[in-house]
């Protein structure tokens, strides 16, 4: 039977620290280009929306966008 020393406890709480702030490091940019991708994506809309969605391709590209869109405001909704 082993037992956990204080040595490994700590070194346990420092890994687990490290992980934390490597995730809120990626995390940060991630969130920051979500936001503004969720703010500049429906300028995009406005030249489609304005020619009309007639073709299959215009139609396509605003559901691309609107879909990208929501992504974006999940993703940056806690920037």
């Amino acid at each position: 039977m082993s037992t956990i020393t204080d040595s490994e406890t700590r070194e346990n709480r420092s890994n687990e620290e490290e992980n934390r702030s490597a995730a809120f490091s990626l995390s940060a940019p991630v969130r920051l280009v979500g936001f503004w991708m969720a703010i500049a994506l429906p300028f995009l809309y406005l030249p489609l929306l304005a020619a009309g969605l007639e073709t299959t391709g215009q139609r396509q590209t605003f559901l691309l966008l609107l879909v990208l869109n929501v992504v974006a405001l999940t993703v940056g909704r806690r920037y």
